[in-house]
């Protein structure tokens, strides 16, 4: 008897509700299980299977809970690929952001925020983004109270077909790790979705889904959606 087991990471470690865990965040990981037996009716080989496919199943699940949890939301939109997953330097996470926006202008095709980056608080105050947008004006720095750093997020989009000018990502903003939201000038379409789950060491690391600069003759909509990588207590281990 030959029997197939597919393991989806994507599947069974992501539910609707806005967390998912991944061994690797920027892939599609499935494991394939392959088992041949003999095919002779022993109640005994049966059971043996059975218990060969448990403790795989077991060590692939074993293996999930030591990666890294990823925060999403519901309502991002779908244009665009994901951008390479950018991090902080080890022992220091995201406390600040700032945004690219193209702001509102109704004669002209709209792209709305365009970009994002998160500063971290190692002693370089680094600053990274995934894949950056194409055109719009930088925002003031948002930053976390002294002390605190992010931990979720929200987002404000536009969906597809809501309007005439699609613009997908039109605002975000974050919560701190004191309870208290960061938000700058964002645009104003679309609708805020709901918050993200919680990052409890902070916020990583970045991704990005951007759809590239189409020219005058496309309805270009550049940030589609982002995800973060959560820091792990190991990430601060010797710091």
């Amino acid at each position: 008897m030959h029997m197939s087991i597919s393991i989806d990471i994507n599947v069974i470690s992501c539910s609707q509700s806005i967390s998912c865990w991944f061994v690797e965040p920027t892939a599609r990981l499935v494991f394939m299980i392959l088992i041949s037996l003999p095919d002779s009716g022993n109640h005994n080989q049966s059971a043996m299977m059975k218990n060969v496919v448990g403790f795989l199943a077991l060590f692939v699940f074993t293996g999930l809970a030591n990666g890294q949890q990823v925060i999403t939301v519901t309502n991002g939109e779908t244009d665009g690929r994901w951008g390479p997953l950018e991090t902080c330097p080890a022992g220091s996470r995201a406390i600040g952001y700032q945004t690219q926006n193209e702001l509102d202008a109704p004669v002209v095709d709209d792209s709305a925020v365009n970009t994002i980056v998160i500063f971290c608080d190692d002693p370089l105050q680094t600053n990274l983004t995934s894949t950056p947008g194409y055109t719009g004006n930088w925002q003031n720095v948002q930053t976390c109270p002294f002390g605190a750093y992010m931990k979720s997020f929200q987002l404000r989009v536009s969906p597809a077909g809501n309007t005439t000018d699609n613009t997908a990502v039109n605002d975000i903003r974050f919560m701190c790790s004191n309870d208290r939201d960061i938000s700058g000038i964002g645009n104003n379409g679309g609708y805020w979705g709901e918050y993200s789950a919680e990052c409890l060491e902070g916020i990583c690391g970045i991704e990005t889904r951007v759809r590239p600069d189409g020219g005058l003759l496309v309805d270009n909509t550049a940030l589609n959606d982002v995800r973060f990588t959560c820091c792990t207590p190991a990430d601060f281990k010797n710091f």
